[in-house]
């Protein structure tokens, strides 16, 4: 499986004669890239009382990024001809993540190069994708035949089946998972079946080992993710009519329904 990532990156000066002007989020894509690449300064979250925990995970999905292709942080709003700002030639490849690129591109981009079998368009904060951007994509991915998925935020990703089901599988990133083993009420052992994109969940079950099953739980993956800041976005979205980050709160909250079956991890 091969990956290819579009994402914002330093700012070219580009404006096509527009004084409106749209600036993107170059650090999610980082922490993105940071954690398929397990990058060795990747996760500074425990500083001095770091217990090297992802390192048994074996981490490191180079191999599966065929390329990355960074456009403008800074663009207008309306582009005259955004085709231009597109690559004539991409590499091959089977999945496309597009992370807070300016919508025209990706909406060009997808056009001209109709090579991937799945896309994935994640959502950390709202005005990422426009729901205008969104529907045109999902037309082209339906008459192209390419699987789609816009994750609000990427940690909900968790698709039932298809191709990004295999992405999923083979890169362990979207919904968060865990398998406990619980013994005489307190948690013995906590393995990350699938982790949020971030990198967050490795973080979480280093530090729910050893802790008493109770209703505390809730309250220390809430305080886990102040440690580990959440990506996405704190204000009020219109579709959840509420902050993206709570959603993604909800989401790491519910990897302790692993606990209603725990049995030691394999």
């Amino acid at each position: 499986m091969e990956i290819v990532i579009l994402k914002s990156g330093p700012d070219t000066g580009i404006r096509q004669g527009d004084d409106y002007s749209v600036t993107m989020n170059t650090s999610y894509s980082r922490r993105l890239i940071g954690h398929l690449t397990d990058a060795g300064d990747y996760c500074h979250a425990c500083a001095e009382n770091c217990i090297s925990c992802r390192k048994k995970y074996s981490l490191d999905l180079s191999h599966l990024i065929a390329g990355v292709y960074s456009f403008s942080s800074v663009l207008p709003v309306m582009l005259d001809d955004p085709e231009e700002l597109v690559p004539q030639d991409v590499i091959q490849h089977d999945i496309l993540i597009g992370v807070c690129v300016h919508e025209e591109i990706l909406i060009s981009f997808i056009r001209k190069h109709p090579i991937a079998r799945g896309i994935i368009i994640p959502i950390e904060e709202s005005n990422w994708v426009s729901p205008y951007a969104k529907k045109i994509i999902e037309g082209l991915c339906t008459e192209m035949g390419i699987e789609v998925a816009f994750p609000k935020p990427f940690c909900s990703f968790n698709p039932r089946d298809g191709f990004l089901r295999e992405f999923q599988k083979e890169t362990r990133i979207g919904k968060p998972d865990i398998c406990f083993s619980v013994e005489n009420g307190k948690i013995t052992g906590a393995e990350v079946l699938c982790s949020a994109p971030c990198g967050a969940t490795y973080y979480v079950a280093r530090h729910l080992t050893g802790r008493t099953v109770d209703k505390e739980l809730v309250y220390a993956i809430d305080s886990l993710l102040s440690s580990y800041p959440c990506t996405a976005g704190r204000e009020v979205d219109r579709e959840f009519n509420d902050s993206i980050t709570h959603k993604a709160v909800q989401i790491q909250r519910d990897i302790l329904r692993g606990l209603e079956n725990a049995a030691p991890c394999r």
